[in-house]
Parts: structure tokens; sequence; C-alpha cells
């Protein structure tokens, strides 16, 4: 009877110590002092004063001093100290010694690493600190940090993505800042010029060396290759020589591939200008017909001639507009030259062009009785009137602007050239009394000879003096101007007889009669001048001479072929570069004038690739990717496109998805070192990192957590409810001892 009694009282005292030990609901506790105060629901607590005041749900707490005064929710504490200050703080995650310790208030951050966001994380939310230190003594917000050391140093600075081992490790207040790879910021820099400890919205990519390939300022401007925390001036810098749309091979054979020159742009495949579609290597858009758009700064009109360019080569353009290199034919040449009025037009093997044979002519009488002519600036060989013997029964006559004289020839007057169009605006007179010839509006008067014998006379003319041999000389009038202007006060003069007459009320007066002259004549044999019974002169052809500029327009009519060169035959032979002398501080300044770049591909389906950086080696036949940039992409914003709902990992809560045990994860960690499903260090470094598939991983295994905890919550439940029923069990035990020991009495 006394054993029965004994085994009653050890049961009682079994059960007792069991309902001790799940006297909270839903919560699990193992370790002195952890859960000891803890009010809240669902929690789990593994370590020394884990969760020991804890006040709050839902939270996890592993190591000793985790979440010990906790009264936020939704909390997860791995590692000694981690979360050790934690009061109101929710949905924060920390994984390492010391993680989030300080942390008071401050929700949403995740930090993993030993002292990852431990320091100064006090009210700061929602920042993500991966690695030993980093942010380490971080105050901000919404703050991103992967790699040791990475944004260790930023107290204030909110929006930044820091990435690599040291990253950002200077930046103390920046804001927005995207930082990729070993980027080192001046702690205190010398200039404007440089991006400090203060830097805002500035994107920095920088190999593992701390070598900074790319930096794009905070106003949009992208500088490649300027060196460490060089703030770029334009809107692209680059410090090297650019490729654009080469077809790259990788540089497996003994010659590496072709690449572009120091400092230099390289460019395959078709370039326009002024068009988005364009059907040769360079097409340029004017947008005017008859303008090519194209400009030689130091081949114009005015250049001279290069002596030793050969003459069988030229450049023209064909009916597409295309500039192409034509060769004159081998053949004998067949040349005609004819003129039409003030026109000369040349007709060589059927290539027709025109040309002013006179653009200029002014003719002048010496004091030696020499007709001097010059002609587009050329002065002509002196031509010496002969003497008059008879000049009796002579007289002039004009037809249009043809001037003729009796018995003998005639000339073409120059055309006059009208500007503003007005020849009746300012109008003087000319009037005739007796032998006074008087021109209008102080126009000036003068006296003509009386004519007693004017056999063996001739008329010369010195400055404004003209003068008759054997008789006096007269000062002809100067023209005063009134208006400023000298072209709009036209007037015609016009012939009968011998009488000559100006329009528009301009008068008239007779000329003597002259009798007999020697009969000559002008002629005009391709550029040689003659006169009949007389001399004759070549008038000058125009050559132009190099070094100066030459500009060529046209009308859109025929062009004259213009020779540039007999031996290059390719003009996109070799590699462009950048004239040092020409550029901006050493950069090259391109004005987008509020226009787009657009690299068209669609010809290039296997090619089409853009590649920034200091070698041609990279790795082309990695995915199809489009843009290559050697040591890496530092960038203000980051948006990652899925090309489908299968590219995320919301399979995992599929019904078929099958979670693997913690069992066997635990098994796969002691085995590589790494998550399943996740790749090693090892092929990251080798292959590197995917940050839409790496994405796609890290939420696949938050949501593998998920589905754990959810199992998790399930057992804690049935735990729950065993537990109820032995406390029911335990009741009866109790009630049914309590009688025995009645009866016992």
């Amino acid at each position: 009877m006394k054993l029965k009694n004994y085994s009653f009282i050890l049961s009682f005292i079994i059960l007792a110590a069991i309902e001790n030990g799940y006297s909270q609901s839903g919560n699990t506790f193992s370790g002195e002092e952890a859960g000891t105060n803890s009010t809240g629901n669902y929690n789990t607590g593994f370590g020394l004063f884990s969760l020991h005041d804890n006040a709050n749900n839902s939270n996890t707490a592993f190591g000793a001093n985790t979440l010990p005064s906790n009264r936020g929710g939704f909390n997860s504490a791995f590692g000694n100290d981690a979360l050790k200050r934690n009061i109101d703080g929710q949905l924060n995650s920390a994984f390492g010694t010391r993680s989030l310790e300080n942390n008071l208030t401050g929700t949403g951050n995740v930090a993993v690493g030993f002292r990852a966001l431990g320091n100064s994380n006090i009210t700061g939310s929602n920042n993500t600190a991966i690695g030993y230190a980093s942010l380490l003594i971080n105050e901000g917000n919404s703050n991103v940090a992967l790699g040791q050391y990475s944004g260790w140093n930023l107290v204030s600075g909110n929006g930044n993505v820091i990435i690599g081992t040291d990253s950002g490790k200077f930046l103390q207040n920046g804001n927005q800042n995207v930082f990729l790879g070993k980027v080192v910021l001046e702690n205190q820099p010398s200039t404007s010029l440089l991006v400090g400890n203060d830097a805002s919205r500035i994107i920095t990519i920088a190999d593992g060396a701390g070598n900074q390939r790319i930096l794009v300022n905070n106003n949009g401007n992208v500088g490649i290759g300027l060196g460490n925390n060089v703030r770029p001036l334009n809107r692209l810098d680059v410090n090297g020589g650019v490729v654009i749309g080469k077809n790259y091979m990788p540089n497996i054979a003994d010659t590496p591939d072709v690449i572009a020159p120091a400092n230099g742009l390289l460019v395959q495949g078709n370039v326009g200008v002024g068009t988005t579609l364009p059907k040769n290597k360079l097409e340029i858009t004017h947008g005017t017909d008859g303008k090519s758009g194209l400009r030689f700064t130091n081949l114009t009109s005015n250049s001279a001639l290069d002596n030793n360019t050969a003459t069988d080569k030229f450049l023209t353009v064909n009916a597409n507009g295309d500039v192409v290199l034509q060769k004159t034919a081998t053949s004998a040449l067949i040349g005609t030259l004819t003129t039409n009025n003030n026109t000369i037009t040349s007709n060589v093997n059927g290539s027709i062009s025109n040309a002013s044979i006179i653009n200029s002519v002014t003719n002048t009488i010496n004091s030696n009785n020499q007709l001097v002519t010059t002609i587009n600036g050329v002065t002509s060989t002196p031509i010496t009137f002969p003497s008059f013997t008879d000049t009796d029964a002579q007289s002039l006559s004009l037809v249009g602007n043809t001037l003729s004289i009796s018995n003998g020839n005639s000339v073409v007057l120059p055309n006059f050239n009208e500007v503003d169009g007005s020849t009746t605006n300012e109008l003087q007179t000319l009037s005739q009394a007796g032998n006074i010839i008087t021109l209008s509006n102080g126009g000036g008067s003068f006296q003509l000879p009386t004519l007693t014998d004017t056999d063996a006379q001739s008329l010369s003319l010195t400055g404004n003096t003209l003068s008759i041999s054997n008789g006096n000389s007269v000062v002809l009038p100067n023209f005063n101007e009134v208006d400023g202007s000298t072209t709009n006060e036209l007037q015609t003069l016009s012939q009968a007889g011998n009488t000559i007459t100006l329009s528009n009320g301009g008068g008239s007066f007779q000329l003597p009669t002259l009798t007999d002259t020697d009969a000559q004549s002008l002629s005009l044999t391709g550029n040689v001048l003659a006169i009949s019974n007389g001399n004759s002169v070549t008038l000058p052809v125009p050559v132009f001479t190099g070094n100066g500029n030459i500009t060529i327009t046209g009308n859109g009519s025929t062009a004259t072929p213009y020779l540039i060169n007999s031996i290059d035959t390719s003009i996109y032979t070799n590699n462009g570069s950048i004239n040092q002398l020409s550029t901006t501080n050493g950069n090259r300044v391109v004005d987008m004038n509020s226009r787009n770049i657009w690299f068209n591909t669609a010809n290039s389906p296997t090619n089409g690739k853009i590649y920034l950086g200091s070698t041609a080696n990279y790795p082309s036949s990695t995915g199809n990717y489009k843009l290559f940039v050697e040591g890496g992409i530092l960038t203000e914003k980051v948006k990652v496109a899925l090309r489908s709902t299968a590219n995320w990992a919301d399979y995992v809560f599929a019904d078929d998805y099958k979670l693997m045990p913690l069992a066997d994860v635990e098994k796969f960690i002691s085995k590589n070192n790494h998550l399943p499903g996740i790749k090693s260090a090892s092929e990251l470094a080798e292959n590197g990192l995917d940050v839409a598939e790496m994405q796609a991983k890290q939420m696949e295994k938050i949501e593998e957590l998920t589905l754990y905890a959810i199992e998790q919550d399930k057992k804690i439940k049935e735990q729950n409810q065993l537990i109820s029923k032995f406390n029911t069990e335990l009741e009866e035990l109790k009630n049914q001892v309590k009688a025995l020991i009645e009866k016992t009495k």
C-alpha cells in the first residue's frame, strides 16, 4: 500500500514539472532564464536570458542575451547578444554575434554577420547589412551594404546601396549612393572635383583592388577610366579608346583582336547623323535638298591643290547621295568648250559643268592711250589704241548692252547688278546746253571741247581727268551720294544715231560725228582675248592651293567633280582617334541637343554588343548580353525585369513543392558550407553574380523559412493540445491521489 502511495506521489511530481515547463501559450524556451518573465505568445528562445522579459509575440531568439528585454514582435535573433538591447523594434532579423546589438526602436532591419549594424543603429529602419562590421555605426534608414566593412563609417546617410569589401568605408553622411566593388572615397577631398565622404546620388563601379572604372556624377555625367573619385564634367568623359558595335572575337589567338586606338573611337556598323535608319557606314541627313550637312574645315575652295595628287580619281555622289570614289576613263579624253553670253560650258566625256567667264571687269585708258582691262582682279597687258587719221563719218550705236561703232567693231558692256530690286528710287538727270553737260542734284558739270579737227586726236583718262590729244582736259565731277547707297539709283543709256539718252527723264545729248576708223573687233577663244589687227591677252585661270579652307556648296544641279586623292580608295579602313588639340580639358564633348543615341543592333543578331573597359577580353559567350563593363557597374537605381513569373520564387508555395527536411539541410550545410540551391563562393567568383537570379534564390530561402515556421507553428499547436490534454489528465490524477490519500487516513 505504501509503494502505491509513493508511485502516485512520484507521478504527481513529474506531471507538475511538465505543467511548469508548458505554462505559457505557444512558447518554447530552453536555457537558463530563457523566457522566465515572458508574457507573449508563439515565441521561441534558446540560450541564456533569451527572451527573458519578452512582452510580444512571434519572436525567435537563439543564443545568450538574444532579445532579453524585447517589447517588439516578429523579430529573429541568432547569435550571442544579437538584438540584445531591442525594446520596441519589430520585424528585425539579426544573424551573427552582436548583430543589431544596440537596436532599440528600429524596424525592418536585416543584419547578417558579426557586429553587422551592431554598434550605433538605434532607431534606423529598413536597413540591410551583410558581412562583418557592415553598416557598423549606421543611424540612417533604407541602406543596403554587402561585404566586410561595407558602409562601415556611414552615420546618417539614407538610401545607399554599397556592395563590396571595404566599399564606401569612409562615407559618412551621403544619401542615395550606389557603390559596387571596392570603392574607397576621399576622406577629406582637396577639391570639389573629387567625390568625398559626404557624397550623394553618386554611382561608382570599382574592381576588387579599389580601381574605379565608372563614375556617374549626381548630375548624370558619366566618367569611364578617369581615376578614383574624379567627377566627370561632361555627359560622357572617357579616358581611353571606345569601341561601338565591334564584332568581338575572344582573344584566344596569338594576335589580339582589333581594339580602339588610344583615346579614340571605333564604330563598326552604320552611323546616322540626323537619321535613325542609316543605310551606309555614315549617313548624314541635312533636311534641305542640295545640302549635304558635311563640312571640311581644312579643305575649302581657298585651299591649295596637292601637287602630288594623281589626276585619275575623284570623289563624287551617286543617285542615293552616297559619297563614292570614281576614276576617270583611261581612254582619251574628249572635251569641248562652248560659250553663251558670260557662261562657259565644259563637256568632258559626257561630264558637263558650267561656270561664269567673267565675274568682274573694269577698263581704263592710261596716259599712253592704252586700254588696260582688269578681269576677275587680274590685269591684262595694255592694248595701244591705233591713231585715227580720219574719224569723219563714224557713229556709235547701242543695242541692249552691245556698243558698236560704224565701220568698226562692237563690244559687250558688262551687266549692272541691281541690289535692292529698284531702278527708279533715286534718279538724277543729265542735261546739255551747248557744249555744257550737267548732272542734277549737285552732280556737277563739265564743258565738252569744241572739235575743229579730230584727225590724229585721242582720248585719255587719268583718274577722273579726261584729256584729248592736241586739245584740252576736263575734270569729271565726283558723284555726290545722298542717302549712303550707291546701288539704288540706276538708269539705262540708249542710243539712236549719235544721240545718247539717259532713261527716266535723265536727258540726252549729241555725240560728235566721227569719220572713218580702222575696223577692229574683239574675239574670245578659250581664255584668250584678241583684238583684230592688234595683240591678244590670256585671261587668268583660277588656281586653288592648299594650307587653307575649301568650302564646296551646290544648288542641286550636276556638280563638278573634285579630285581629292588617287591612291587611297578606302575611307573607313583606319581606326579613328580624338584630336587632342581640339578637346576641352582633355575630353571630347558631345552635345546631345535634346536627342538620343540609339545603337541599332537589328542587323547584328549574333553580335551588336557594347563593351566598356581597358582590354578587349570580355566574356561574350556568357549569356545573351548586349552590354559588357569591365570592373562592374555603379548606378543610382537598378530595376531588374522578370521575363515571366517562373523567374520568381512563388513556386515554393505550390502544393507539389518538395521542402527539404531540416535534418537534410543541416547535412548539406555541413558538407558544402552553403545553402542548398545557392551557388558556392568559388562558383560566384568564377562566373559572377546574377542579381535577378540571386534575389529570386534569396526569396526562395525566405519562403522556405516561412514554411518551416508554419510547420513549427503547427507542431507547437499540437504540443499545446497535448499539454492541455496532459493538464486535464493531471487534474484527474491529482483528484485520484487526493482521494486515495483521504482513504489512507
